[in-house]
């Protein structure tokens, strides 16, 4: 079986041969976001064969990179084997239109779901436009360079090595005093900016620097990967006029110098959903947007079919609709009644902003096609307002999926809890076919009394959370614990 590695920087190096090679045009595979993200997301590595993976925490769950090197065939079997022997799902992230035509059509990956979002979609320019700024459409580009120009004289740029430490340092002390109001995201990608130019050279990155008077006004970190130029820092001080473009074309031009042949195209990353840094990329006029899928293979969530209402009892589960907007929102941004749901949206990195109607609904209806969740919301009739959600989710490879439950505070205490939950585990059992668990903090009393009712038995425990799966129909009958 195979076997996956914790991420250590050793181990990157070792596998940078084959992500150099890797024709897929999706910045996630690569040596500088393997480094910068892998203390958020967990980066497992495996090497079988001569083929490379890797593993990643997405969305809450393990997903898995499309092999790369010289029998990635082989490597999907023994992936949809480890999966099933420890109790994983079969998903893949950072999957491209070519991957994912692949996995259309392998008969091994069959019952799979897919879906993208726009927000981490890969902006990809034609590296000679950005060399020249050439014509009409980069107009204003040119306009901010001669600027910079007029203002501080030829641009200075040049590779930045260890001597530089202690510029850089003080060149992202100063970027952060412009920047106070940071996102998660953003400030994990700030965090790990310093550690990797500290690393740059050992994985083969480029680092260079903007300067006016021998001070430092902007930095850009990339990789060359197969035919493109992946840019994974671009900083630059608001005091210097024009220096993003400036620092943006002549990195380029500089990388155009030292690397033999030049890379064809160049991919600046995605704008995480930042409506000003979506505008500032589009200007560029970027020849592709990469979408990245995450598929989910063998999802249970392929069965349930559209339009689907669960009812007993005087409570009623619906598919969520734009009329639940606005009270998905306050479900998910109330703190106090989240806390043992495990969920606080301010240390979410997938909200990076501040979260309107649309953010929390949106997500629903990405996770439902990608296959990865199945919710409801709760309702005490059907064209009622919802009181709650249920969700089926961490579907595993062996048929297991976890069954969750979440009210208003106004409604819990009341059984329409139990009932709710009651009525997804059922479903998730009789029309999904799986094996149905859950869990709760084990402080959640309330909770483990409308899991325990429903007919689960407590299985296992650690630290945190109570663990259940539920019992047979006959030793539920029984009332057996």
């Amino acid at each position: 079986m195979l076997q996956f590695e914790p991420f250590s920087e050793s181990l990157l190096i070792k596998i940078l041969p084959y992500i150099r090679k890797n024709p897929s045009l999706c910045s996630e595979i690569s040596a500088g976001s393997l480094y910068m993200w892998n203390k958020y997301t967990d980066v497992q590595v495996c090497l079988w064969n001569e083929t490379l993976s890797i593993s990643e925490t997405v969305g809450g769950q393990v997903a898995f990179s499309y092999p790369i090197g010289a029998n990635p065939e082989g490597m999907i079997d023994k992936l949809k084997e480890y999966a099933c022997k420890n109790r994983l799902p079969l998903r893949f992230f950072a999957v491209d239109e070519s991957i994912l035509e692949k996995i259309r059509k392998d008969r091994r990956l069959a019952g799979a779901m897919w879906a993208y979002e726009r927000r981490w979609s890969d902006y990809v320019y034609n590296t000679e436009d950005i060399l020249t700024f050439k014509g009409k459409k980069f107009s204003g580009q040119r306009n901010h360079v001669n600027r910079f120009k007029k203002l501080y004289g030829e641009p200075q740029i040049r590779l930045l090595t260890k001597d530089d430490r202690q510029i850089v340092a003080e060149f992202l002390k100063e970027y952060a005093k412009e920047h106070r109001d940071w996102h998660t995201l953003e400030k994990r990608e700030f965090e790990q900016t310093g550690k990797l130019f500290e690393v740059g050279g050992k994985l083969g990155l480029y680092c260079a620097g903007l300067f006016v008077d021998n001070n430092l006004a902007a930095i850009s970190i990339g990789e060359i990967l197969s035919n493109m130029l992946l840019i994974h820092v671009e900083k630059a001080l608001r005091k210097y006029e024009g220096a993003y473009p400036t620092m943006f074309s002549g990195f380029v031009g500089l990388i155009n110098h030292n690397a033999e042949p030049m890379p064809k195209y160049i991919n600046r990353e995605d704008d995480s959903g930042d409506l000003g840094l979506r505008t500032s990329k589009m200007q560029y006029h970027p020849m592709a947007l990469v979408h990245k899928y995450l598929v989910h293979v063998g999802t249970p969530a392929a069965k349930v079919e559209r339009k689907t209402v669960l009812s007993a009892k005087g409570i009623v589960l619906t598919e969520f609709s734009e009329s639940d907007k606005q009270a998905y929102l306050k479900l998910n941004t109330d703190e106090q009644n989240n806390r043992f749901w495990g969920y606080d949206y301010r240390e979410d990195p997938a909200i990076t902003g501040e979260p309107d109607e649309d953010t929390f609904y949106r997500s629903v209806l990405y996770d439902t096609q990608a296959g990865d969740s199945v919710n409801f919301a709760v309702r005490k009739s059907e064209d009622g307002p919802m009181i709650g959600e249920t969700i089926l989710w961490n579907f595993t490879s062996d048929g297991a999926a976890e069954v969750g439950c979440r009210l208003f505070p106004a409604y819990q205490g009341k059984g329409y809890g139990r009932l709710a939950f009651g009525l997804i585990a059922d479903y998730a059992e009789h029309t999904l076919n799986t094996r149905v668990t859950a869990r709760c903090f084990q402080k959640n009393i309330p909770s483990r009394r409308m899991i325990e009712t429903n007919g689960f038995a407590l299985v296992r425990r650690d630290d945190t959370y109570d663990y259940f799966e539920r019992m047979s129909a006959a030793d539920r009958k029984q009332g057996k614990a």
